[in-house]
């Protein structure tokens, strides 16, 4: 039975084919390099068998021969798990993928995801490679006619501010605001995307709402004590991710809002992520519905008082890893929704 005992080719090479990128110091954007072996038996021929990796394929140093961090949290790390967020470069660049791939002619190529931590220096990284008889390879400096490598360059990681970000509102529609005979409703999207013409978010968390079912995303309410609690003000942070799958809803009328059946008999949905490209940007609704009669009832759902609230905090992540964190004070219910800096 045959062996991998050699190598006659060995090279590596970034996804964008150049000699060098730059890649966000914040671990978790990723550029892809492609190491590819031509593995040779016993006897000097290809061989094709499998190569167990990343055992016998790494990623090292190209001057000190050492190994970067595998799946490591600081310094330059290395996996063979691509990010679907943040594998980006920054300026553009193919993506690559992570599957071992088989050429006609025995090479063999294996695809890594290189990541760095804030402090990390500038990094020449190259192959290395160990057979099954223990012999090592490499395209460290001075090795010969496998000698490569490719340059990476830490950029400072960005924290993105209140200031950087487009904080947009309209008016939007409910499927039920021409019914007007005992409920009046006025309702507004706001939108919250990044301020980039070659960046933008690709994923966001929030905390700070309520989650019982039928009130998903519910995070401020204020029942005015005026006219006999006629005046409901509301806002509604739209969280569930993918954002466009997740609140299709009927006719586009994704977000329930205002849902009040007990003692009210009413509900409504509102359309929600009606902007182009939903996945870069968070949705939110400010609601003003007016009812007769004797007002709003309470308890609905978690509303058990008239003016309740949450402080939602979000945190946005760019095509790059890049974070901004953001809150709004739910207690500003009655006026809309004013987003600012977390502090």
């Amino acid at each position: 039975m045959t062996e991998w005992a050699g190598v006659s080719k060995l090279s590596l090479m970034l996804e964008t084919g150049g000699p060098g990128a730059e890649i966000y110091a914040n671990g978790r954007n990723q550029v892809a390099v492609t190491v590819s072996v031509k593995p040779t038996d016993e006897n000097g021929g290809t061989y094709y068998g499998d190569i167990s990796w990343p055992n016998r394929v790494n990623l090292v140093d190209y001057v000190s021969g050492e190994k970067l961090n595998w799946q490591g949290r600081d310094g330059w790390c290395f996996t063979d798990r691509e990010d679907r967020y943040f594998h980006h470069l920054p300026g553009g660049g193919s993506r690559a993928t992570a599957e071992a791939e088989l050429a006609d002619d025995g090479t063999q190529k294996f695809t890594f995801y290189i990541s760095c931590w804030p402090g990390a220096d500038r990094k020449s990284v190259s192959a290395w490679v160990e057979t099954d008889t223990g012999k090592v390879y490499t395209t460290t400096a001075g090795s010969g006619s496998f000698e490569g490598k490719v340059a990476l360059d830490p950029l400072v990681a960005l924290t993105h501010r209140r200031s950087g970000v487009n904080w947009e509102y309209s008016r939007t529609a409910t499927r039920y605001e021409n019914d007007t005979k005992y409920v009046s409703t006025e309702a507004w999207n706001y939108y919250l995307s990044l301020d980039s013409t070659d960046n933008y978010f690709v994923t966001f968390s929030v905390s700070g709402y309520w989650s019982d079912p039928g009130y998903e995303g519910f995070f401020a309410c204020d029942i005015k004590p005026d006219s006999h609690h006629k005046n409901l003000y509301g806002s509604y942070v739209w969280y569930q991710e993918p954002h466009g799958s997740s609140y299709d809803g009927d006719g586009g009328y994704g977000g329930l809002i205002v849902n009040f059946p007990d003692g009210n008999k009413w509900w409504d949905y509102a359309r929600v992520y009606d902007r182009p490209y939903p996945e870069q940007y968070l949705c939110f609704t400010w609601v003003h519905a007016t009812t007769g009669g004797d007002g709003w009832h309470i308890p609905n759902g978690p509303v058990h008082t008239w003016r309740v609230y949450f402080s939602p905090v979000i945190t946005a992540w760019d095509r790059y890893g890049n974070t901004g964190k953001f809150s709004i004070d739910g207690s500003g219910v009655d006026s809309g929704i004013e987003l600012a800096d977390y502090s």
